[in-house]
């Protein structure tokens, strides 16, 4: 069924146009005719192009997905595969196996020996070792697979030194530029000016912040809070009202007397200016948003309603911004107020170890209490019905990202006022404290700089990461560890564990052409500044032709870049924004990445930006523990640089340059910054925030179905304890969200009547069977049909109409050797165990691995 005449699964007919007999009727069409001489259209795909889609799913995949690609080579069918696909743990294996065959078509970097792809000779290099399970390949993959921790115990040191010396780099970093903050606001707080213009400023300053003034300290941030609250919180409430609902850029008259009657009497009464400010500057916020539209709305007509309506949008976008401001401001002050208390206490010899230990045990007890009181409040208010536990549901994650905010935000941001007011003295050592600042923030300024932005990806737990999945996966194939005096010690680097994407070439010697998928975090819009709530994440996709991202934003590398610059597929004279579309229309000058890195980022499952599971809470979490697998991939484009991206208008523009320059500044901590509040800004800023592939999609398979690839081979041995199917469900959402396409389970009948011989008919069933408990199947048989698209002279691929997929799923039916039963009677879980469980020993590597090629064999025949 795999013999001369190709594999069965590149014989199906065509289906059947909706509305014709069922499926379950033997009305399917005969297989599709040959192609014409002339062969298909320039640039489409060849009508038998298969794919191989690696779903995720950690180092469990990746062993399941390996006794595929065995079965796939011991069939024959591996030569056949033309893309693969690979998402997270499935890139594992799908990295070993490009590797391989990448290999198979260059010199050898021992001997020196140009391997022969006369007649598919690599293709047969790559089978014979793969089937073999006693070859070096296989014994390496198997002897190593507990990579994050190669050496067992013995590693736990190693771990725990990086670790340590990463997360002191990264609080090092952050300290001095909040250090730094302190220290400035600091030295206008001490400052004691003298003359009659400081005496005049000060006298404005102290009439228009009567509050603040009440203290006998006024710090800075609550200074800025006043001011803020008193010129624009306050106005911005009034100028609503005061613009006319019907007139254009009318004040509405009694709206406006009533404001001025009850200023006059705060003035003459309370001997109080602060009525005319807060009037005086709603007039002044009115103005300008009356001209804020007439600027941006772009027609003349005034009395247009959505003029009007544009006017009410604006003030109300304004004060949601500035009251934002406010309460940050307020809070630091709360936290400044604290550190200054501290400092203090310590100068009047009250800062002792049991009174600290006393203060924080009571702040402690204080915040635990808080939350206690408020989860008891809650459910006293909402009762025990099922709509009180929905909301008690709901509140939990606010009452989680209160506390982690309380105990991992408020200590040490409070112990860093405290230092900056201690190295002042309160005022009295006014010399010594600014040039602590000036210390500090030089070295701010210093680690800022664009250059040490690889400083941010290197104290993450990435590149540890990477190192250890090059050693273990890509090692496997390295002939330099056959001769190499260490190459059989795995924790030790040698030559040829990684390759250049730019280099990287599977396809070249016969292999597939290898897509590795990622994902770019995008937790918040960046015209509006407003928080996503939807995907928070867009696909990557890594290949050797160029990258594509989501839908439909593709670009080519620049032949001659060695992978550090990319063309986009997008016409310039168009008003569409694309990522890599510059203003100027050279190419982006991207950084480069490493087959190794690529695998990382790919897998990169636990860190700040997890595409729709990202949230403040985790993300502030997660980087205070330094536990951050994600990547800033330099795209080589600053936002202002790209061509026809949305900007933000009013004050979202005065915010967005105030970021920029922040970030021109401090490069390397806005990242970090980013990474602690979980603030994305996807594709559109210089730096993307990349990770796991499955944040987007877990099963490798939408980037195939992008492409309208004919047929394609689905490995999914993710996660699902419970059989839900949630990633397979998942890919069909974004299939039919974003390519229009509709995922339809086909009957074993309507399969053999499609064409599938009646012995692969006998190993497949419906869906339903493969997410029973226990499972009846291995594998169904599934149908993609697209929308109807234009005539294929722009893209060809858009002429296909349907896509059959072979999906093949880690389950347990009772059929499979009597090793892989043993293990799952011993082990309940599987074949569904932990994602989290990434250091398999032998019995377990085996049984998933024979699980895999189990499956494969009944399929591949």
């Amino acid at each position: 069924m795999s013999t001369e005449t190709g594999p069965w699964l590149l014989r199906l007919g065509a289906p059947p146009e909706p509305g014709a007999p069922a499926p379950d009727a033997p009305a399917l069409a005969p297989p599709a005719p040959p192609p014409a001489p002339g062969g298909p259209a320039r640039g489409a795909l060849p009508p038998d192009t298969l794919g191989l889609a690696l779903a995720g799913g950690g180092i469990r995949s990746a062993t399941f997905c390996l006794g595929v690609i065995q079965a796939l080579a011991r069939a024959g069918w591996l030569r056949h595969v033309d893309f693969l696909s690979t998402v997270s743990g499935g890139g594992y294996t799908g990295g070993f196996l490009g590797r391989f065959f990448d290999l198979s078509g260059k010199r050898d970097g021992v001997t020196g020996a140009i391997p022969t792809a006369a007649g598919g000779a690599g293709q047969e290099r790559v089978a014979r070792d793969l089937v073999d399970s006693r070859s070096e390949p296989i014994t390496w993959l198997r002897r190593h697979s507990n990579y994050l921790s190669p050496t067992g115990h013995g590693e736990f040191a190693t771990n725990l030194a990086a670790f340590w010396r990463n997360l002191t780099s990264v609080y090092v970093v952050l300290a001095a530029l909040l250090l730094a903050a302190f220290g400035v606001l600091n030295a206008i707080a001490y400052w004691y000016p003298e003359g009659p213009a400081a005496a005049a400023i000060g006298e404005v300053v102290a009439a228009v912040t009567p509050v603040t003034g009440a203290f006998q300290y006024r710090t800075p941030w609550a200074v800025l809070a006043e001011l803020v609250v008193w010129l624009a919180v306050l106005p911005l409430g009034l100028a609503y009202w005061l613009v006319s609902q019907d007139l254009p850029e009318t004040f509405l008259a009694p709206v406006l007397v009533a404001a001025a009657l009850v200023a006059g009497a705060a003035l003459v009464g309370g001997m109080s200016p602060l009525g005319l400010v807060v009037l005086a500057a709603a007039v002044l916020w009115s103005l300008a948003v009356w001209n804020a539209v007439r600027r941006d709305e772009g027609h003349n007509d005034p009395f247009n309603p959505t003029r009007l309506a544009l006017a009410r949008n604006v003030l109300t976008g304004w004060l949601t911004w500035w009251l934002g401001a406010a309460l940050g401001l307020a809070a630091f002050a709360a936290l400044d107020g604290l550190g200054r208390w501290l400092a203090w206490r310590m100068l009047q010899g009250g800062l002792t170890v049991p009174n600290v230990t006393e203060w924080f045990a009571s702040v402690g007890g204080a915040v635990f209490g808080l939350v206690a009181a408020l989860r008891a409040g809650l459910r006293f208010l909402v009762g025990e019905s099922p709509r009180g536990a929905s909301a008690l549901a709901f509140s939990r994650p606010l009452l989680v990202g209160g506390l982690v905010v309380l105990l991992g935000a408020v200590p040490p941001l409070v112990g860093l006022a405290f230092v900056s007011h201690a190295a002042y003295a309160l005022g009295d050592s006014y010399t010594q404290g600014l040039l602590f600042t000036g210390l500090v923030l030089a070295v701010s300024l210093l680690l800022g700089l664009r250059a040490c932005v690889a400083f941010i990806n290197r104290s993450s737990p990435m590149g540890i990461y990477a190192s250890r999945l090059g050693r273990a996966f890509l090692g496997a194939v390295n002939p330099a560890r056959r001769v190499h005096p260490d190459g059989p010690n795995v924790t030790h680097v040698v030559t040829g564990d990684d390759v250049p994407l730019a280099q990287y070439a599977p396809e070249a010697a016969g292999g597939p052409l290898h897509l590795i998928n990622c994902a770019v975090n995008e937790s918040i819009d960046v015209a509006s500044q407003r928080g996503q709530r939807d995907r928070q994440a867009e696909n990557l996709a890594l290949g050797p032709a160029g990258v594509s991202v989501a839908r439909g934003w593709h670009a080519l590398w620049v032949p001659g870049g060695e992978g550090r610059a990319l063309a986009p597929l997008a016409d310039p004279r168009e008003d569409k924004p694309h990522p890599f579309l510059a203003a100027d229309g050279r190419p982006a000058p991207v950084e480069g990445l490493s087959l190794q890195q690529a695998m990382a980022i790919s897998g990169a499952a636990v860190g700040p930006g997890m595409g729709r599971r990202t949230n403040r809470a985790r993300a502030l979490l997660l980087t205070l523990v330094n536990f951050r697998l994600g990547y800033w991939w330099d795209s080589g484009l600053n936002a202002a640089e790209r061509a026809n991206v949305a900007r933000a208008r009013g004050v979202l523009r005065l915010w967005r340059r105030l970021l920029r320059a922040f970030s021109t500044l401090f490069q390397s901590q806005a990242l970090l910054l980013a990474e602690l509040t979980g603030r994305f800004a996807g594709p559109w800023e210089r730096y993307w925030n990349l990770s796991d592939g499955g944040h987007f999609e877990n099963t490798g398979a939408y980037e195939l179905l992008r492409r309208r690839v004919p047929f394609v081979i689905l490995c999914d041995a993710g996660e699902d304890p419970q059989r839900y199917g949630a990633d397979l469900a998942r890919l069909v959402r974004v299939a039919r969200v974003d390519l229009g396409a509709e995922v339809a389970d086909v009957s074993p009948a309507a399969a053999a009547a499609a064409g599938a011989p009646d012995p692969i008919v006998h190993h497949l069933g419906a869906l339903a069977d493969l997410l029973a408990s226990p499972a009846r199947a291995h594998a169904a048989l599934l149908l993609v049909r697209y929308p109807e698209a234009p005539a294929p002279a722009g893209d060809p691929w858009l002429g296909r109409t349907h896509t059959w997929v072979l999906y093949l799923k880690a389950t347990v039916t009772g059929d499979e050797p009597a090793d892989v039963l043993s293990y799952a009677v011993t082990h309940p879980d599987f074949p569904n165990e932990p994602t989290l469980d990434q250091m398999f020993d032998e019995p377990q590597w085996e049984s998933y691995r024979a699980l895999g090629a189990h499956i494969g064999g009944n399929l591949f025949r």
